[in-house]
Order: C-alpha cells, then sequence, then structure tokens
C-alpha cells in the first residue's frame, strides 16, 4: 500500500515533539485514499478509517517525526529496508492485524 499505510511503528512511548497537524492529517487523507483504492479491501472499506486512524495515532505516540520523515523519504527512494522505515512497518503490520487481517482468498470450485 502507499506510504500512509506504512506510516507506522510499536516501541516504547518516547517523549517528543508533537507531530504538526497538518502532517498527520496528509498521512491520514493518503492512506484512506489508498486503502480504499486497494483491492484488498474491496469488499471492506469500511475498516480503511479506523485502519488509517490506528497507524497514524500509533506512529505519533511511538515514532519520533523525524524517524517518520525519514521513513518518508526512504519509501520515496525505493529504500524499503531501511532502519525508519522497519519501524514504520512494524506498526502498521499491528494495526492491519487489528483492523484490516487479510482475509484468505476464496476458492473457484470447477463445475463439470
Amino acid at each position: 500500500m502507499a506510504l500512509a499505510l506504512a506510516i507506522a511503528t510499536a516501541g516504547v512511548v518516547q517523549a517528543q515533539q508533537p507531530y504538526p497537524s497538518q502532517f498527520a492529517n496528509q498521512w491520514m487523507n493518503s492512506c484512506v485514499s489508498s486503502c480504499q483504492s486497494n483491492a484488498l479491501y474491496k469488499d471492506r472499506q469500511g475498516v480503511c478509517a479506523p485502519y488509517c486512524t490506528c497507524i497514524v495515532q500509533e506512529v505519533q505516540a511511538s515514532v519520533p517525526l523525524e524517524v517518520a520523515m525519514q521513513a518518508e523519504k526512504d519509501l520515496a527512494n525505493k529504500n524499503n529496508n531501511s532502519e525508519a522505515v522497519q519501524r514504520v512497518n512494524k506498526v502498521t503490520h499491528q494495526c492491519q492485524a487489528r483492523f484490516a487481517p487479510q482475509q484468505a482468498p476464496t476458492r473457484q470450485s470447477k463445475t463439470r
């Protein structure tokens, strides 16, 4: 999914500067848009807003702003394995498990 779906990580809550509201709002809007256009969530678009809210809130609570911004830069540069991206992905996966678990693919039965 798009960057917004990857903006999250769990960890020890740290004392940090609050995120600018514009920054968080951009993440939220991007996340919801990406979620709603993702084929995996075609029939479950109602999970997009709570899922994205989880990501934005958890990132703000557990990832310093400079790390989240570095993750955004790394993703734009296709550096998907950086430490910053991994920290953010950790929260994304936790929120996905909570709000948007993957559904097993349905098997199509063949008729004879």
